[in-house]
């Protein structure tokens, strides 16, 4: 075997145009956060390349851009809010986690959408929170919007080439969704398994809730089968992926306000970066252990990502399984 074989292999997982495309919208961000020393860029980033995931998979107008967008910014408050009432935060994820459910039902390309609406309020709510008392956090939360705002920009620009020449009612280029499922037994398992996760972070006090909700939330697929698979994908990327990370931050790379910023942009390009999934997931922990490290050195942070991943995931599985068991009884 050649030298050069590992890096062909590497190269052949990329997905070069997404790629390109993410780092073009990402990269005014990085450096508006580079320039000015303020964090809140690359936190909105995450909204813009949530958009733009969205708007490329299923063809957005612009019309859609914004009212997808808008989504966002919309729950991003509703779950800030709703942290002040731990029940309210309970009952507030799993509304939203079922409106991925009802959304792929109404066509399986439509899960997209869905998963890029819960996925960035999870992770927007949890950031912008920041461990703010109630009367800070209704004081700072007016001085996000101009940012999540703005985040809107790349995906809406990169809409334009789907509106020349059409209806402007439409908010997709898209005519069909693809097919429609039965969606009674994945609501139930997402509705339990995502209440589940929420009721687990906010009575545990634990921090980085997204990644246990979420953890939950992922495994529900649309068969006991590709939730198990998925369930393996994850628990090797993170097994794998956050202790190479810890190790990078604390031995390999050096610390600095830039480096941090850049482990946090190579976070969000793994969401398009790569073919399969359980390779851009196994980077995707490894640069966010790697960013947390050279953020505050805490190794214990890190490992809670591999923690609540997999926490979420037992979750999620477990749900999967007795959603699937109950179905079929009732079925019978």
């Amino acid at each position: 075997m050649s030298a050069d074989a590992p890096h062909l292999r590497i190269a052949s997982e990329i997905e070069v145009w997404p790629l390109l495309r993410a780092t073009i919208a990402l990269l005014p961000f990085v450096v508006l956060a580079l320039a000015t020393g303020n964090a809140m860029w690359m936190k909105a980033s995450l909204l813009a390349i949530a958009t733009v995931i969205a708007e490329d998979k299923l063809a957005l107008r612009p019309s859609g851009v914004i009212a997808h967008g808008l989504a966002i910014i919309g729950g991003t408050y509703l779950l800030l809010l709703a942290e002040l009432v731990p029940a309210f935060f309970v009952v507030a994820c799993m509304l939203l986690a079922a409106g991925v459910i009802l959304l792929a039902s109404r066509g399986k390309a439509l899960r997209a959408l869905g998963n890029w609406t819960f996925i960035p309020v999870l992770i927007l709510a949890n950031e912008l929170h920041g461990g703010r008392t109630v009367d800070a956090l209704l004081r700072a939360a007016p001085a996000f919007l101009p940012y999540l705002l703005v985040a809107l920009v790349p995906a809406f620009i990169s809409a334009q080439r789907h509106s020349r020449g059409k209806p402007v009612a439409r908010w997709s280029n898209l005519d069909d969704f693809g097919e429609r499922a039965p969606f009674g037994e994945d609501l139930a398992a997402m509705l339990a398994s995502v209440g589940i996760a929420a009721l687990m972070v906010v009575y545990g006090r634990m921090e980085h809730a997204q990644w246990v909700i979420w953890g939950a939330a992922s495994i529900v697929t649309g068969s006991v089968d590709t939730a198990r698979e998925k369930l393996k994908n994850r628990a090797w990327g993170v097994i794998a992926g956050v202790p190479i990370g810890v190790v990078l931050g604390q031995f390999v790379v050096p610390h600095s306000g830039m480096a941090v910023t850049l482990a946090t942009l190579a976070v969000f390009l793994t969401l398009v970066a790569f073919k399969r999934y359980v390779v851009g997931y196994f980077f995707r922990c490894l640069f966010v252990a790697l960013a947390i490290m050279l953020a505050n050195q805490s190794a214990a942070d890190a490992f809670e990502r591999l923690t609540h991943v997999l926490a979420g995931g037992v979750i999620g599985i477990v749900c999967v399984l007795g959603a699937h068991a109950v179905s079929r009884r009732l079925s019978r």
